[in-house]
Protein backbone atom coordinates (compact mmCIF):
# COMPACT_ATOMS: atom_id res chain seq x y z
CA UNK A 1 0.00 0.00 0.00
CA UNK A 2 3.02 2.35 0.25
CA UNK A 3 3.92 4.74 -2.53
CA UNK A 4 7.26 4.07 -4.26
CA UNK A 5 8.74 7.17 -3.01
CA UNK A 6 7.78 6.52 0.99
CA UNK A 7 9.55 3.13 0.37
CA UNK A 8 12.68 4.66 -0.87
CA UNK A 9 12.40 6.79 2.36
CA UNK A 10 12.59 3.71 4.19
CA UNK A 11 15.21 2.10 2.45
CA UNK A 12 17.38 5.21 2.53
CA UNK A 13 16.72 5.54 6.19
CA UNK A 14 17.82 1.77 6.64
CA UNK A 15 20.80 2.45 4.55
CA UNK A 16 22.24 5.41 7.10
CA UNK A 17 21.42 2.84 10.32
CA UNK A 18 23.04 0.09 8.52
CA UNK A 19 26.16 1.78 7.55
CA UNK A 20 26.87 3.66 10.50
CA UNK A 21 28.67 0.70 12.65
CA UNK A 22 31.10 -0.93 9.96
CA UNK A 23 30.47 1.70 6.98
CA UNK A 24 28.69 -0.67 4.49
CA UNK A 25 24.80 -1.15 4.23
CA UNK A 26 23.99 -4.90 3.16
CA UNK A 27 21.52 -3.60 0.85
CA UNK A 28 21.27 -6.91 -1.64
CA UNK A 29 19.29 -8.40 1.57
CA UNK A 30 16.32 -6.06 0.21
CA UNK A 31 16.46 -6.74 -3.93
CA UNK A 32 15.85 -9.95 -2.43
CA UNK A 33 12.52 -9.23 -1.14
CA UNK A 34 10.36 -8.92 -4.13
CA UNK A 35 10.53 -7.85 -7.95
CA UNK A 36 9.33 -4.50 -6.54
CA UNK A 37 11.86 -3.64 -3.74
CA UNK A 38 14.26 -4.79 -5.72
CA UNK A 39 13.28 -2.18 -8.82
CA UNK A 40 13.11 0.61 -6.42
CA UNK A 41 16.38 -0.14 -4.95
CA UNK A 42 18.08 -0.33 -8.22
CA UNK A 43 16.70 2.50 -10.03
CA UNK A 44 17.85 4.95 -7.24
CA UNK A 45 21.84 3.90 -6.97
CA UNK A 46 23.16 7.36 -6.22
CA UNK A 47 20.21 8.03 -3.50
CA UNK A 48 21.25 4.55 -1.83
CA UNK A 49 24.40 5.14 -2.21
CA UNK A 50 24.87 1.54 -4.10
CA UNK A 51 28.32 -0.12 -3.33
CA UNK A 52 29.80 -3.16 -3.80
CA UNK A 53 32.02 -4.40 -0.79
CA UNK A 54 34.45 -6.75 -1.74
CA UNK A 55 36.51 -8.97 0.73
CA UNK A 56 39.07 -11.41 0.44
CA UNK A 57 36.24 -13.87 0.77
CA UNK A 58 34.11 -12.37 -0.83
CA UNK A 59 33.33 -14.72 -4.38
CA UNK A 60 33.98 -11.39 -6.52
CA UNK A 61 34.71 -13.04 -9.76
CA UNK A 62 30.98 -14.26 -9.57
CA UNK A 63 29.19 -11.01 -8.12
CA UNK A 64 30.83 -8.32 -10.48
CA UNK A 65 28.96 -10.27 -13.18
CA UNK A 66 25.73 -10.60 -11.44
CA UNK A 67 25.10 -6.83 -10.35
CA UNK A 68 24.91 -3.71 -11.81
CA UNK A 69 28.33 -1.65 -12.41
CA UNK A 70 28.47 -0.05 -9.28
CA UNK A 71 31.10 1.78 -7.14
CA UNK A 72 33.25 -0.74 -5.31
CA UNK A 73 34.99 -0.73 -2.07
CA UNK A 74 37.73 -3.53 -1.97
CA UNK A 75 38.71 -4.33 2.11
CA UNK A 76 40.91 -6.62 3.80
CA UNK A 77 40.57 -6.40 7.80
CA UNK A 78 43.06 -9.02 9.56
CA UNK A 79 44.09 -11.35 6.45
CA UNK A 80 43.06 -15.03 8.50
CA UNK A 81 43.41 -16.67 5.20
CA UNK A 82 46.15 -16.88 2.58
CA UNK A 83 44.96 -19.68 -0.15
CA UNK A 84 44.96 -18.88 -3.53
CA UNK A 85 40.82 -18.33 -3.85
CA UNK A 86 41.21 -15.31 -1.08
CA UNK A 87 44.20 -13.26 -3.36
CA UNK A 88 42.18 -14.09 -6.29
CA UNK A 89 39.02 -12.44 -4.63
CA UNK A 90 40.98 -9.66 -4.11
CA UNK A 91 42.56 -9.41 -7.38
CA UNK A 92 39.52 -9.62 -9.44
CA UNK A 93 37.88 -6.56 -7.42
CA UNK A 94 41.22 -4.73 -8.19
CA UNK A 95 41.05 -5.04 -11.61
CA UNK A 96 38.40 -3.00 -11.64
CA UNK A 97 40.41 -0.08 -11.59
CA UNK A 98 37.74 1.81 -12.95
CA UNK A 99 35.16 1.49 -10.45
CA UNK A 100 37.65 0.72 -7.45
CA UNK A 101 36.64 4.19 -4.99
CA UNK A 102 37.32 2.10 -1.45
CA UNK A 103 40.55 0.60 -0.62
CA UNK A 104 41.32 -0.45 2.57
CA UNK A 105 44.09 -2.87 3.69
CA UNK A 106 44.31 -3.39 7.82
CA UNK A 107 46.61 -5.59 9.78
CA UNK A 108 47.65 -7.13 6.28
CA UNK A 109 50.99 -9.12 6.30
CA UNK A 110 53.78 -7.08 4.84
CA UNK A 111 54.10 -10.00 2.08
CA UNK A 112 51.11 -10.26 0.93
CA UNK A 113 50.27 -6.24 0.93
CA UNK A 114 53.80 -6.81 -1.18
CA UNK A 115 52.22 -8.84 -3.66
CA UNK A 116 48.79 -6.66 -3.45
CA UNK A 117 50.78 -3.67 -4.43
CA UNK A 118 52.74 -4.83 -7.37
CA UNK A 119 49.42 -5.34 -8.87
CA UNK A 120 48.13 -2.12 -8.32
CA UNK A 121 51.07 -0.02 -10.59
CA UNK A 122 48.11 1.34 -12.50
CA UNK A 123 45.99 3.70 -12.69
CA UNK A 124 42.79 3.89 -10.32
CA UNK A 125 40.97 6.71 -11.71
CA UNK A 126 37.83 6.78 -9.47
CA UNK A 127 39.56 6.42 -6.13
CA UNK A 128 38.48 8.62 -3.38
CA UNK A 129 39.61 6.42 0.17
CA UNK A 130 42.68 4.80 0.77
CA UNK A 131 43.75 3.12 4.07
CA UNK A 132 46.87 1.13 4.31
CA UNK A 133 47.59 -0.82 7.21
CA UNK A 134 50.36 -4.05 6.88
CA UNK A 135 51.17 -6.06 10.03
CA UNK A 136 54.92 -6.08 10.87
CA UNK A 137 54.61 -8.94 13.23
CA UNK A 138 56.41 -12.19 12.49
CA UNK A 139 54.71 -14.96 14.33
CA UNK A 140 56.93 -18.03 14.60
CA UNK A 141 55.99 -21.21 16.90
CA UNK A 142 58.37 -23.33 18.53
CA UNK A 143 57.81 -25.87 21.66
CA UNK A 144 54.53 -25.00 21.68
CA UNK A 145 54.98 -21.37 22.66
CA UNK A 146 54.06 -18.47 20.15
CA UNK A 147 57.01 -15.85 19.46
CA UNK A 148 56.44 -12.31 17.95
CA UNK A 149 58.51 -10.27 16.30
CA UNK A 150 58.49 -7.17 14.50
CA UNK A 151 59.89 -6.84 10.78
CA UNK A 152 60.86 -3.75 8.98
CA UNK A 153 57.99 -2.65 7.27
CA UNK A 154 58.35 -3.33 3.22
CA UNK A 155 58.39 0.20 1.05
CA UNK A 156 55.34 0.76 -1.87
CA UNK A 157 56.56 1.20 -5.24
CA UNK A 158 57.03 4.24 -6.84
CA UNK A 159 54.54 3.15 -9.17
CA UNK A 160 51.52 2.19 -6.66
CA UNK A 161 48.57 3.56 -8.25
CA UNK A 162 50.33 4.84 -11.57
CA UNK A 163 51.54 7.46 -9.67
CA UNK A 164 48.37 9.06 -9.72
CA UNK A 165 44.96 9.31 -8.08
CA UNK A 166 43.13 12.14 -9.26
CA UNK A 167 40.18 12.00 -7.28
CA UNK A 168 41.64 10.88 -4.29
CA UNK A 169 40.81 13.01 -1.15
CA UNK A 170 41.71 10.64 2.36
CA UNK A 171 44.83 8.49 2.15
CA UNK A 172 45.69 6.78 5.77
CA UNK A 173 49.37 5.85 5.72
CA UNK A 174 50.86 3.26 8.40
CA UNK A 175 53.95 1.84 9.06
CA UNK A 176 54.92 2.13 5.99
CA UNK A 177 57.42 3.85 3.80
CA UNK A 178 56.19 6.04 0.82
CA UNK A 179 58.97 7.99 -1.52
CA UNK A 180 56.46 8.36 -3.88
CA UNK A 181 53.91 10.03 -1.28
CA UNK A 182 53.91 13.59 -2.93
CA UNK A 183 53.55 13.15 -6.20
CA UNK A 184 50.55 10.80 -5.73
CA UNK A 185 48.92 13.31 -3.46
CA UNK A 186 49.89 16.33 -5.26
CA UNK A 187 47.79 14.63 -8.45
CA UNK A 188 44.75 14.69 -6.22
CA UNK A 189 42.83 18.40 -7.25
CA UNK A 190 40.60 17.94 -4.24
CA UNK A 191 42.58 16.01 -1.28
CA UNK A 192 41.44 16.98 1.80
CA UNK A 193 42.25 14.42 4.74
CA UNK A 194 46.51 13.19 5.23
CA UNK A 195 46.99 10.67 7.83
CA UNK A 196 50.36 9.54 8.18
CA UNK A 197 50.49 7.15 11.34
CA UNK A 198 53.63 5.47 12.94
CA UNK A 199 56.04 6.48 9.96
CA UNK A 200 59.33 4.39 10.20
CA UNK A 201 62.31 5.79 10.54
CA UNK A 202 63.18 4.05 7.09
CA UNK A 203 61.02 6.66 5.63
CA UNK A 204 61.25 10.08 7.74
CA UNK A 205 60.33 13.18 5.80
CA UNK A 206 62.33 16.20 7.18
CA UNK A 207 60.37 19.03 8.75
CA UNK A 208 61.33 21.34 5.52
CA UNK A 209 60.20 18.75 2.99
CA UNK A 210 57.25 18.22 4.92
CA UNK A 211 56.14 21.84 4.86
CA UNK A 212 57.29 22.01 0.81
CA UNK A 213 54.81 19.07 -0.10
CA UNK A 214 52.03 20.01 2.28
CA UNK A 215 51.85 23.83 0.93
CA UNK A 216 50.75 22.73 -2.37
CA UNK A 217 47.27 21.06 -0.75
CA UNK A 218 45.38 23.91 -0.74
CA UNK A 219 42.31 22.15 0.33
CA UNK A 220 43.91 20.02 3.22
CA UNK A 221 41.51 19.98 5.96
CA UNK A 222 43.12 17.86 8.95
CA UNK A 223 46.45 16.37 8.84
CA UNK A 224 48.24 13.83 11.50
CA UNK A 225 51.83 13.20 11.28
CA UNK A 226 53.08 10.86 13.63
CA UNK A 227 56.54 8.93 13.91
CA UNK A 228 57.32 5.56 15.05
CA UNK A 229 61.15 5.86 16.61
CA UNK A 230 62.20 9.40 18.83
CA UNK A 231 65.27 9.10 16.06
CA UNK A 232 62.89 10.70 13.56
CA UNK A 233 63.92 14.58 14.74
CA UNK A 234 65.81 17.50 12.91
CA UNK A 235 69.48 17.15 13.35
CA UNK A 236 69.75 20.30 14.64
CA UNK A 237 67.29 23.19 14.89
CA UNK A 238 66.74 25.93 12.59
CA UNK A 239 66.11 29.60 13.01
CA UNK A 240 62.18 31.10 12.07
CA UNK A 241 62.29 31.92 8.14
CA UNK A 242 60.99 35.15 7.11
CA UNK A 243 58.38 34.15 5.39
CA UNK A 244 55.83 31.37 6.11
CA UNK A 245 54.01 28.43 4.06
CA UNK A 246 50.14 28.99 4.51
CA UNK A 247 47.77 26.18 5.10
CA UNK A 248 44.78 28.18 4.15
CA UNK A 249 42.19 25.24 4.97
CA UNK A 250 43.67 23.35 7.67
CA UNK A 251 40.95 23.10 10.52
CA UNK A 252 42.94 20.05 12.39
CA UNK A 253 46.20 18.67 13.39
CA UNK A 254 48.02 15.82 15.21
CA UNK A 255 51.28 15.24 16.09
CA UNK A 256 53.12 12.20 17.09
CA UNK A 257 57.04 12.58 18.19
CA UNK A 258 59.79 14.55 19.22
CA UNK A 259 59.11 17.90 19.90
CA UNK A 260 62.11 19.07 18.34
CA UNK A 261 60.54 17.70 14.84
CA UNK A 262 56.85 19.72 15.77
CA UNK A 263 58.90 23.35 16.76
CA UNK A 264 61.07 23.24 13.70
CA UNK A 265 57.47 22.50 11.46
CA UNK A 266 54.90 24.69 12.68
CA UNK A 267 57.85 27.57 12.79
CA UNK A 268 57.29 27.56 8.91
CA UNK A 269 53.67 27.98 8.71
CA UNK A 270 50.78 29.33 9.11
CA UNK A 271 47.20 28.20 9.89
CA UNK A 272 44.41 30.71 9.83
CA UNK A 273 41.50 28.44 10.52
CA UNK A 274 43.12 26.05 12.53
CA UNK A 275 40.56 24.83 15.54
CA UNK A 276 42.17 21.76 16.83
CA UNK A 277 46.01 20.66 17.62
CA UNK A 278 46.88 17.48 19.20
CA UNK A 279 50.35 16.56 20.02
CA UNK A 280 52.08 13.88 21.86
CA UNK A 281 55.84 13.56 22.64
CA UNK A 282 58.08 10.66 23.15
CA UNK A 283 59.26 11.77 26.74
CA UNK A 284 60.22 15.83 26.25
CA UNK A 285 59.05 17.26 29.00
CA UNK A 286 60.56 20.72 27.72
CA UNK A 287 60.26 21.96 24.40
CA UNK A 288 60.51 25.58 22.86
CA UNK A 289 57.42 27.40 23.67
CA UNK A 290 58.62 30.62 22.20
CA UNK A 291 57.99 29.03 18.97
CA UNK A 292 54.40 27.20 20.45
CA UNK A 293 53.49 30.53 21.69
CA UNK A 294 53.82 32.21 18.43
CA UNK A 295 52.31 29.53 16.47
CA UNK A 296 49.40 29.26 18.67
CA UNK A 297 49.05 33.24 18.26
CA UNK A 298 48.29 33.33 14.74
CA UNK A 299 46.38 30.63 14.84
CA UNK A 300 44.11 31.56 17.34
CA UNK A 301 44.49 35.81 16.98
CA UNK A 302 45.23 36.35 20.51
CA UNK A 303 42.25 34.16 22.60
CA UNK A 304 43.56 33.23 25.74
CA UNK A 305 43.04 30.06 26.98
CA UNK A 306 40.32 29.90 29.83
CA UNK A 307 39.49 26.32 30.44
CA UNK A 308 41.93 24.01 31.08
CA UNK A 309 42.29 19.92 31.65
CA UNK A 310 44.66 17.92 33.57
CA UNK A 311 45.46 14.28 33.47
CA UNK A 312 48.15 12.27 35.53
CA UNK A 313 48.27 8.62 34.57
CA UNK A 314 51.29 6.28 35.49
CA UNK A 315 53.93 6.39 32.06
CA UNK A 316 51.94 9.76 30.84
CA UNK A 317 50.75 12.91 31.55
CA UNK A 318 48.51 14.97 29.43
CA UNK A 319 47.33 18.86 29.37
CA UNK A 320 44.12 19.85 27.53
CA UNK A 321 43.42 23.41 26.82
CA UNK A 322 40.46 25.86 25.23
CA UNK A 323 39.85 29.41 24.45
CA UNK A 324 37.38 31.67 24.45
CA UNK A 325 36.99 31.10 20.53
CA UNK A 326 36.64 27.16 21.14
CA UNK A 327 40.17 26.00 19.88
CA UNK A 328 41.39 23.23 21.47
CA UNK A 329 44.65 21.68 22.43
CA UNK A 330 46.07 18.88 23.59
CA UNK A 331 49.61 17.83 25.05
CA UNK A 332 50.79 14.47 26.22
CA UNK A 333 53.67 13.49 27.35
CA UNK A 334 54.93 9.82 27.58
CA UNK A 335 57.16 9.67 30.64
CA UNK A 336 57.60 6.40 32.20
CA UNK A 337 60.66 7.39 33.72
CA UNK A 338 59.65 10.27 35.82
CA UNK A 339 56.90 10.56 38.66
CA UNK A 340 53.50 11.65 37.54
CA UNK A 341 53.45 14.70 39.48
CA UNK A 342 56.34 15.56 39.24
CA UNK A 343 55.74 15.26 35.41
CA UNK A 344 52.71 17.07 34.99
CA UNK A 345 54.11 20.05 36.71
CA UNK A 346 56.99 20.00 34.88
CA UNK A 347 54.61 20.37 31.99
CA UNK A 348 52.63 23.19 33.46
CA UNK A 349 55.89 25.05 34.07
CA UNK A 350 56.42 24.99 30.27
CA UNK A 351 53.01 26.12 29.57
CA UNK A 352 52.81 29.17 32.00
CA UNK A 353 52.44 31.61 29.47
CA UNK A 354 49.22 29.65 27.63
CA UNK A 355 47.91 29.19 31.54
CA UNK A 356 47.21 32.91 33.53
CA UNK A 357 43.62 33.32 32.29
CA UNK A 358 42.22 29.86 32.85
CA UNK A 359 39.02 30.19 34.40
CA UNK A 360 38.12 26.51 34.46
CA UNK A 361 40.44 23.47 35.62
CA UNK A 362 39.57 20.06 35.70
CA UNK A 363 42.28 17.13 36.91
CA UNK A 364 42.16 13.99 36.79
CA UNK A 365 44.56 10.81 38.01
CA UNK A 366 44.31 7.07 37.49
CA UNK A 367 48.03 6.82 39.19
CA UNK A 368 47.71 6.22 43.13
CA UNK A 369 44.86 3.12 43.27
CA UNK A 370 47.22 1.00 45.32
CA UNK A 371 47.28 3.29 48.52
CA UNK A 372 43.87 4.87 48.12
CA UNK A 373 40.87 2.38 48.54
CA UNK A 374 37.51 2.89 50.30
CA UNK A 375 37.79 2.86 54.03
CA UNK A 376 40.28 4.82 55.92
CA UNK A 377 43.25 2.62 56.67
CA UNK A 378 45.14 4.75 54.42
CA UNK A 379 45.84 7.14 57.16
CA UNK A 380 48.49 4.98 59.00
CA UNK A 381 50.33 4.39 55.19
CA UNK A 382 53.49 6.15 55.11
CA UNK A 383 52.88 6.43 51.68
CA UNK A 384 49.85 8.93 51.89
CA UNK A 385 51.50 11.07 54.46
CA UNK A 386 54.61 11.17 51.94
CA UNK A 387 52.17 11.35 49.05
CA UNK A 388 49.96 14.76 50.57
CA UNK A 389 52.82 16.36 51.90
CA UNK A 390 54.41 16.15 48.28
CA UNK A 391 55.45 19.83 47.81
CA UNK A 392 54.38 19.46 44.10
CA UNK A 393 50.77 19.58 44.50
CA UNK A 394 51.09 23.35 45.34
CA UNK A 395 53.40 23.76 42.66
CA UNK A 396 51.46 22.37 40.24
CA UNK A 397 48.58 24.76 41.12
CA UNK A 398 50.77 28.00 41.57
CA UNK A 399 50.01 29.03 37.58
CA UNK A 400 46.65 28.81 37.58
CA UNK A 401 46.24 32.22 39.31
CA UNK A 402 42.87 33.21 37.25
CA UNK A 403 41.30 29.79 38.26
CA UNK A 404 37.44 30.06 39.54
CA UNK A 405 36.07 26.28 39.18
CA UNK A 406 38.35 23.69 40.34
CA UNK A 407 37.16 20.12 39.46
CA UNK A 408 38.51 17.64 41.03
CA UNK A 409 38.40 13.57 40.25
CA UNK A 410 37.65 10.91 41.83
CA UNK A 411 40.24 9.62 44.40
CA UNK A 412 42.51 13.13 43.89
CA UNK A 413 39.71 14.45 45.65
CA UNK A 414 41.08 12.81 49.11
CA UNK A 415 44.74 14.11 48.19
CA UNK A 416 43.95 17.49 47.19
CA UNK A 417 41.64 18.01 50.16
CA UNK A 418 44.23 17.19 52.38
CA UNK A 419 46.69 19.13 50.88
CA UNK A 420 44.66 22.26 50.69
CA UNK A 421 43.67 21.61 54.64
CA UNK A 422 47.36 22.29 55.29
CA UNK A 423 47.90 25.18 53.33
CA UNK A 424 49.54 27.73 55.84
CA UNK A 425 47.53 30.81 56.69
CA UNK A 426 50.31 32.79 54.87
CA UNK A 427 50.09 31.02 52.08
CA UNK A 428 46.08 30.45 52.34
CA UNK A 429 45.15 33.63 49.61
CA UNK A 430 48.18 32.60 47.48
CA UNK A 431 46.81 29.28 46.30
CA UNK A 432 44.38 29.44 43.47
CA UNK A 433 43.37 33.26 44.54
CA UNK A 434 40.47 33.83 42.46
CA UNK A 435 39.02 30.50 43.42
CA UNK A 436 35.56 30.72 44.10
CA UNK A 437 33.90 26.86 43.16
CA UNK A 438 35.20 23.78 44.58
CA UNK A 439 33.86 20.86 42.91
CA UNK A 440 34.86 17.13 44.20
CA UNK A 441 33.30 13.84 42.47
CA UNK A 442 31.55 12.02 44.94
CA UNK A 443 33.68 9.18 46.61
CA UNK A 444 31.51 8.02 49.13
CA UNK A 445 31.82 7.03 51.90
CA UNK A 446 35.25 8.91 52.56
CA UNK A 447 32.79 12.51 52.14
CA UNK A 448 33.22 12.67 56.07
CA UNK A 449 37.08 12.63 55.08
CA UNK A 450 37.18 14.80 52.09
CA UNK A 451 34.84 17.75 54.12
CA UNK A 452 36.83 16.96 57.26
CA UNK A 453 40.44 18.31 55.52
CA UNK A 454 38.65 20.93 53.44
CA UNK A 455 37.34 22.80 56.08
CA UNK A 456 40.00 24.51 56.99
CA UNK A 457 41.29 26.18 53.86
CA UNK A 458 37.51 27.45 53.06
CA UNK A 459 36.95 28.55 56.50
CA UNK A 460 40.81 30.45 55.75
CA UNK A 461 39.28 32.13 52.63
CA UNK A 462 36.31 33.04 54.51
CA UNK A 463 38.76 35.07 56.92
CA UNK A 464 40.15 37.04 54.12
CA UNK A 465 36.59 37.57 52.40
CA UNK A 466 37.67 35.51 49.71
CA UNK A 467 34.63 32.51 50.35
CA UNK A 468 34.94 29.21 48.30
CA UNK A 469 31.64 27.24 47.80
CA UNK A 470 32.38 23.31 47.88
CA UNK A 471 30.19 21.10 46.07
CA UNK A 472 29.85 17.49 44.81
CA UNK A 473 30.47 17.05 41.09
CA UNK A 474 27.95 15.22 39.28
CA UNK A 475 28.87 14.61 35.49
CA UNK A 476 25.73 14.34 34.19
CA UNK A 477 23.39 15.79 36.38
CA UNK A 478 22.58 19.56 37.45
CA UNK A 479 25.48 20.59 40.46
CA UNK A 480 23.87 21.13 43.75
CA UNK A 481 25.86 23.84 45.81
CA UNK A 482 26.09 22.93 49.53
CA UNK A 483 28.25 25.82 51.01
CA UNK A 484 30.69 24.20 53.89
CA UNK A 485 30.78 26.14 57.08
Amino acid sequence: MLHDNALLEIFDSYRKLDSYFDGVWKWQKLVHVCRRWRHIILASPLRLDLRIACSQRTPTRKLLDIWPPFPISVSIIRWLETDAQCKDNIIAALERRDRVFQINFSDTPSAELEQIASIMEGPFPALTHLRIHPDNMKVEWMNMEVTLTRVPALPLPNAFLGGSAPRLQEFTLQDTPFPALPNLVLSATHFHKLRLLNIPHAGYISPQAMVTFLFALPNLKSLTIGFASPESRPLQMRPPPLTRAVLPSLTNFQFDGASEYLVDFIAQIDTPLLNRLDMTFFSDLVFDIPRLYKFLDRADGRKPFVRAELRLQLGQVMAFLESSSAFEMDIVCNVSDWPPLESMTRLCDQLIPLLPQVEHLEIHENCWANIIWDGLEFMAEEKWQELVDDPGWLELLDPFVSVKSLYIDDRLGLILSAVLGKVTEERVTEVLPALQNLFIRDFSPLDEFVEENITPFISARQLYDHPIVAQPWEWEEEDVSVEIA
